[in-house]
């Protein structure tokens, strides 16, 4: 009974007015953080956007990365979070800029005795010593997935969470629009709190591949896209070698010019990737379309009034001349043919 007395002693008028306060901070906190002015936005001189791979790849938000089956979009991703969480000062040649060299990756169609041997076969390469990697996590359990991704998150913050694949976690219609922007909505939500990148593994729609690279060939709902800030589309070279193009067909954050040529990549047996440092036309990725037949005709007119190729690459928006040769030998080839 005293000490019942003694607890009761102890509510004064102003523990209670104190506890209210910190209440009434606690509220307007929260409702700070979801509305900021615009002044404070500005005084913060953001210039560019934050990269995790620079410029390409941002550091918070959701990403996606497609292809067909046997592009390598999970040996690129496997390849991406080893050199982030490695230490590694770039990836294909662009700047890392990881903050806690973590990466989580959620694996819905390989088991750990496969990846283990996935991970062995790119290390061939990599030649990196299995410490290296510890910051690099597996999840192949995906029940309850955004709560165990929310608490790994809190529990050891991350650059980048990789989910192989969408098709296999979104359990509805494709074509749902509604239903899908919800889903993807929970995972922005979770990007946002963490300050992490959270990049889907996703597949092209039914021959796509045969298409001009496009955010369009995305399979399923267009809602898909576009709540991706980024898309990315790797593709098999149409000659059937180990070349691989990543194509950058949605960057919210990029110039036009950084989407219409890909990079070119060397898969390796090994599975890991090579960039060989040249820049390919999206039009000559594919076997000849409409849109690709126009854009040749629409270069081989500017070319016509008298401008040359170096002039024609700054207005088509492509890295230098090279590429305007190789979207006129293609069809130049193809008609012929």
């Amino acid at each position: 009974m005293n000490n019942d007395n003694n607890l009761f002693s102890q509510i004064t008028p102003d523990v209670i007015i104190k506890e209210i306060e910190q209440l009434d901070d606690q509220q307007k906190d929260a409702h700070n953080r979801k509305s900021i002015s615009a002044t404070d936005l500005l005084n913060r001189r953001i210039d560019k956007i934050p990269c995790i791979i620079e410029p390409i790849i941002q550091k918070i938000g959701l990403a996606c990365i497609a292809g067909s089956s046997d592009a390598g979009k999970s040996s690129f991703l496997r390849h991406l979070c080893m050199c982030i969480v490695s230490g590694k000062t770039d990836f294909l040649g662009f700047p890392i800029n990881a903050t806690h060299r973590r990466a989580i990756y959620v694996s819905t169609e390989d088991d750990d005795t496969a990846i283990s041997f996935l991970l062995n076969k790119q290390n061939k390469d990599m030649q990196l010593e299995p410490e290296k990697v510890h910051g690099l996590q597996f999840i192949f359990d995906t029940e309850n997935l955004l709560q165990s991704l929310d608490e790994k998150l809190s529990e050891h913050p991350s650059d980048i969470v990789c989910i192989d694949a969408f098709s296999d976690l979104y359990e509805r219609s494709m074509n749902e629009g509604n239903q899908v922007r919800g889903f993807l909505n929970d995972y922005s939500q979770l990007a946002q709190k963490h300050q992490c990148l959270i990049m889907f593994l996703h597949h092209l729609g039914k021959r796509k591949e045969e298409l001009v690279p496009s955010k369009h060939n995305l399979l399923g709902s267009q809602a898909i896209e576009a709540k991706m800030r980024l898309v990315l589309e790797l593709r098999s070279d149409i000659s059937g070698t180990n070349s691989r193009h990543l194509c950058i067909v949605k960057g919210n954050y990029l110039p036009a010019t950084a989407k219409n040529e890909s990079y070119q990549l060397r898969f390796t047996e090994n599975m890991t990737f090579v960039n060989t440092g040249d820049r390919i036309p999206f039009e000559s990725l594919s076997k000849i379309t409409s849109d690709g037949q126009q854009k040749y005709n629409e270069v081989k007119a500017y070319l016509s009034a008298g401008h040359s190729q170096e002039e024609a690459a700054s207005y088509f928006g492509y890295a230098n001349k090279s590429s305007i040769s190789r979207l006129l030998k293609n069809y130049e080839n193809y008609i012929v043919a």
